[in-house]
């Protein structure tokens, strides 16, 4: 997503927008669903600037627990400080590049692909479930429990174990 600096004023601005999901490359982490939307507020003090707001995108996940297909949305914040190449030393530039702190643009545009990509990523949960509550999957039959008890018998436990059933703690 490049942002033209000759429409971007000097002082506070708003920038909101829809943009195409498909340069954000997000497949691989999860089923996007829509546009990224974009609400950020543009900070410009001569050749910095600062982008603070909510990327919001929609998306398709399967549940980790009854592996049921269900939309979720994400609105990672983010934070983008941004500085014309050339205003530090070169070194400089690239470790703070490198790491994310400063993104570097040319007086002409800035490209906020890359950290509103990981702003995405970095919201996406490791194991996606559908509800709070889902009960998952019966780990025999299959069965999925949201939608009603299986017939299985539970599982009696390790017999090792049934010597412990007879112990009680005593008060402190």
């Amino acid at each position: 997503m490049k942002i033209l600096l000759t429409d971007l004023p000097q002082g506070h601005s708003d920038l909101v927008r829809d943009e195409a999901v498909e340069p954000f490359a997000l497949e691989g982490w999860f089923r996007p669903r829509g546009p990224v939307h974009l609400d950020l507020d543009a900070d410009r003090r001569g050749e910095q600037i600062t982008f603070r707001g909510t990327v919001r995108v929609e998306g398709e996940g399967e549940c980790g627990r009854c592996l049921a297909p269900f939309l979720f949305a994400l609105e990672p914040e983010i934070l983008v400080l941004a500085d014309r190449r050339g205003s530090d030393d070169p070194r400089d530039e690239a470790a703070l590049e490198e790491e994310g702190s400063v993104l570097y643009h040319d007086g002409l545009e800035l490209d906020l692909t890359g950290p509103l990509r990981e702003a995405i990523i970095l919201e996406v949960p490791v194991v996606q479930v559908c509800r709070p509550d889902c009960r998952g999957l019966c780990p025999q039959c299959g069965q999925d429990l949201n939608v009603g008890p299986c017939s299985c018998v539970p599982p009696r436990g390790d017999p090792r174990w049934e010597a412990l059933k007879g112990l009680k703690s005593k008060p402190s």
